[in-house]
This record gives C-alpha cells, sequence and structure tokens, in this order.
C-alpha cells in the first residue's frame, strides 16, 4: 500500500502546482483517500483502484489534460512504478 500512497501524494502534489488548493478538494471526494496534512495520506482498500478514482475526478473535471499531469507524476518518482501497479488510465 505504500507505494500507492506515494503516487497519489505525486499526483496530488503535481495537480496543486497547476490547480491550487482545488487539487485536495479534489482528492478529498474520493473513496478511500483520506488527507491527514500537507504531505501524508492515508488509503483504505484497493490502491489501484484508488488511483484509478482519483485520476478520473481530476480528469471529470479538467478533462485529458489533468490525466496527463497524473502521468507526468508517475513518472517522476523513482525507483519507477512498475507497471502492473499502475491502473490503465495511467499506463
Amino acid at each position: 500500500m505504500e507505494i500507492y500512497s506515494q503516487v497519489v501524494n505525486q499526483i496530488i502534489n503535481s495537480q496543486k502546482t497547476i490547480i491550487g488548493p482545488i487539487a485536495v478538494d479534489q482528492a478529498k471526494k474520493v473513496t478511500g483517500i483520506k488527507i491527514m496534512d500537507e504531505n501524508k495520506i492515508q488509503l483504505a482498500g484497493d490502491g489501484k483502484k484508488i488511483l484509478e478514482e482519483l485520476v478520473k475526478q481530476y480528469a471529470n473535471i479538467f478533462g485529458q489534460a489533468s490525466v496527463e499531469v497524473c502521468k507526468d507524476a508517475v513518472k517522476e518518482i523513482h525507483p519507477p512504478v512498475p507497471a502492473e501497479y499502475l491502473p490503465q488510465i495511467l499506463v
């Protein structure tokens, strides 16, 4: 679950640089994500599904551009996240 927490956090932070605090508000709407503070989140449930729902939440509001921001955010994580951990929307 740690890998998913890292990915979700990276995506939220990347979205924040573009859309500001709205990124956190949108993330809070996703079932399974609990934001504790600036860089600490808790996930409850299937990490891959939570990740997919987070990306879709941003896409519903900001379209395909936000999906691309999410993909770029994942690429910044080192070591790279194995593809099998990622939902299809991020591959």
